[in-house]
């Protein structure tokens, strides 16, 4: 490390292997699968026909897959007394399992691979000889002589299995799990070795790899597992890859808050082993949850980032001989550029070399983030693309919600990097900016929440547009406040104020718990968000106020407009009326006007949108299907509330919303959120195109 240098990547600590219980599950079910059903995949049973499954697990550039790998039997030995006790509640199952804690183990990888004398063109012989190589290596023996070797095994999967076993000195009965990693170099290599060609003249060194390890299974107690990244294998789950193979994801998932911690805790320097990390980093005024917390924000839980950005605070902690006093100081240097640009530097380099398709669903993949709109593995974006490669050959992450979902992930540490390569569209500008203060821990299926957050980009996007426009020419003649921002503002840079309120989910508990922010919570997203000195807004446990709120700023005064967007009752099959209306209005306009606006009455002034189709009878007779804005001192009579001073409410109907958001993409928004657990099963990428599209058109 060059003294004066403040970050740097320098690996300080050793850490664990933490935050892995369902992927160690799921692989030590698939290898009991095949263990209990060798005799159908030799032939040798009348029974079902049976495929050959092999636990794979493809994913990016730091996702854990080699560590986890490496540390599975240590894993299973520590796990088994407690996530995997449910797995060995059978008998049968129980006995492989004990069996598979102490096999031997033998890691492979293939980067090593290549053409080898005397069948130099032969990938099978090339991976035979690599199996052997790598166990004479474990064993500390000479490196074997590929002609001497070929003469023992002459390609008999059998003879090279059993040689295999006498070099690792294992018992006769003994387990062999070897781990594959790097599978995705054959993609790399093919030109090397003499592969089966298709129809079409295409050869899929894939398929060779797995027909290969589908005879090798036919060995007696040998198991496999293979890893990778997945660019260019074009999968999808329960997909055969040669004769008779059935490849199982194991996808494996960012690390979670309390996993994290037990990171912190468990791991210690290289150097001085009664260290812990969180020991040089903490503070007794900054606990160790908190960091945890803050490299959650920062890194997603993503491994390689964690570690990489644990070691860069390391390195500076020991430099300044001082560790991090608060969480705000921890937070400040987590925001730095230099901070941010080192830490993802392995990982962003894939959207800068992406072709111009690949860059044109960038913004697909930023609005399905930001809105945390789950994907199936085998949607696509084209013809000839999948969603899951696509994540991962742009360098991002994905998060696993069952088999076969996953949502888009991307780091904060990522996003300062976007934002500064070329070509990028305002409409990805603005999402990065959203982004930016996303907490990345707030997983949640909210139909109010993808609305309103395309709805406030919309907004935004409109009223800084050159082109005139319906939606702005209505709100102008609707409300003395726009006419008094004297559109079009700018830039729509104010976006980068959007906070996501109301109803989340907290993947620190889980993902099926939710929970309605408190008062202080909302003192400080408003804090945050709008940079206020203190707003109050209580919130009660049966109603929600704004999911979206954002601010705008006047290109021409400094007058300030905060805008909370509300959709109340659009999907719902019960009427929603004027109590609704106006106990939201109460939440969100009262407090913000007592404790802000009137202290700074010519600066700043606040405005809810109600966006709600299915009306009581009365509100519709009232409204009269027309969009009504209710100015500062105008009463709602049935509900005895007078609008605050410097304060609008503006209820917009249907058809005016269509103004806004065209008719199809609302139906397709519809369609996808018919319930109130929606599945998401009609807003895949067409749905996503058409609003971008949309987008676009204005710009």
């Amino acid at each position: 490390m060059i003294f004066g240098d403040k970050w740097v990547p320098r690996d300080t600590f050793e850490p664990v292997v933490v935050g892995r219980e369902e992927d160690a599950y799921l692989v030590t079910e698939e290898l009991y699968e095949l263990h209990n059903n060798r005799k159908q995949l030799k032939g040798q049973s009348s029974s079902t026909y049976y495929r050959l499954t092999i636990p794979f697990a493809p994913h990016m550039f730091g996702s854990g897959k080699t560590t986890f790998c490496i540390n599975y039997l240590e894993l299973i030995r520590r796990l088994s007394e407690t996530s995997l006790s449910s797995f060995a509640s059978d008998s049968s199952k129980k006995e492989f399992l004990d069996r598979l804690k102490d096999s031997a183990f033998l890691y492979v990888d293939l980067r090593d691979l290549e053409r080898t004398d005397p069948e130099e063109r032969s990938l099978k012989w090339a991976l035979f000889y690599l199996l052997y190589q790598s166990a004479c290596r474990r064993s500390g023996f000479e490196e074997p002589d590929p002609d001497e070797c070929f003469e023992v095994f002459k390609l008999r999967t059998d003879m090279l299995i059993e040689k295999i076993r006498e070099v690792l000195n294992m018992l006769t009965e003994q387990f062999l799990l070897v781990a594959f990693d790097e599978v995705g170099v054959l993609g790399t290599r093919e030109r090397f070795f003499d592969l089966e060609v298709s129809d079409e003249g295409k050869v899929f060194p894939y398929n060779d790899f797995f027909r290969i390890l589908w005879e090798l299974c036919l060995e007696d107690n040998l198991f496999f597992i293979v890893v990778g990244k997945s660019k260019g294998l074009r999968i999808k789950n329960s997909v055969a890859f040669g004769p008779r193979v059935l490849l199982h994801f194991i996808s494996l998932s960012p690390l979670n808050s309390s996993s994290i911690v037990e990171f912190l805790e468990k791991s210690h320097l290289e150097e001085q082993v009664h260290y812990r990390v969180c020991d040089i980093l903490c503070s007794p005024s900054f606990s160790v949850n908190e960091l945890a917390e803050a490299l959650l924000e920062s890194t997603g839980g993503v491994p390689g980032l964690l570690t990489r950005a644990v070691n860069m605070l390391l390195n500076y902690v020991q430099t300044r001989g001082q560790s991090f006093m608060l969480k705000d100081e921890c937070l400040s240097c987590m925001n730095e550029d230099g901070f941010q640009r080192i830490c993802a530097e392995p990982f962003i380099q894939h959207i800068s070399t992406s072709d111009e398709d690949r860059k044109s669903e960038f913004g697909i993949l930023l609005m399905m983030a930001l809105f945390h709109i789950p994907f199936k593995v085998d949607d696509e974006l084209n013809s000839e693309s999948y969603l899951f490669d696509a994540v991962n050959e742009m360098g991002l992450y994905r998060c696993r919600i069952d088999q076969d979902t996953f949502q888009v992930l991307i780091p904060k540490v990522f996003v300062g990097n976007f934002e500064y390569l070329p070509s990028l569209s305002l409409l990805e500008e603005i999402l990065l900016g959203s982004l930016k203060l996303e907490p990345v821990d707030c997983f949640f299926s909210s139909k109010c929440r993808v609305f309103e957050g395309i709805f406030a980009m919309r907004l935004v996007w409109m009223l800084s547009s050159k082109v005139r426009n319906e939606f702005r020419e209505l709100l102008c003649q609707l409300s003395a406040i726009f006419k008094e921002m004297k559109l079009p503002i700018g830039e729509p840079l104010p976006l980068d104020y959007m906070r996501s309120v109301g109803v989340s989910e907290s993947r620190s508990e889980s993902n099926k718990k939710r929970k309605t922010y408190e008062s202080n919570e909302w003192n400080k997203i408003i804090h945050e968000a709008l940079y206020f000195d203190r707003v109050y807004i209580p919130v009660d446990t049966n109603s929600r106020s704004p999911d979206i709120i954002f601010k705008l700023q006047s290109p021409v005064e400094s007058k300030g407009l905060i805008v909370g967007v509300a959709c109340k009752g659009r999907w719902k099959s019960e009427r929603i009326g004027w109590s609704d209306i106006v106990e939201e209005a109460k939440k969100f306009l009262v407090p913000i006007h007592d404790q802000v606006l009137s202290n700074a009455p010519d600066k700043n002034h606040c405005m809810l949108i109600v966006v709600g189709t299915k009306l009581a009878f009365n509100v519709a007779s009232e409204l009269g299907d027309q969009s009504r804005c209710y100015s500062n001192g105008m009463s709602i009579e049935s509900e005895s509330f007078t609008i605050p001073s410097n304060c609008e409410l503006v209820i917009l109907c249907e058809r005016d919303v269509e103004m806004l958001i065209d008719k199809e993409i609302l139906n397709g928004l519809e369609r996808a959120f018919s319930s109130d657990r929606p599945l998401f099963g009609d807003f895949g990428p067409d749905l996503l195109r058409r609003v971008r599209h949309s987008f676009l058109s204005w710009q």
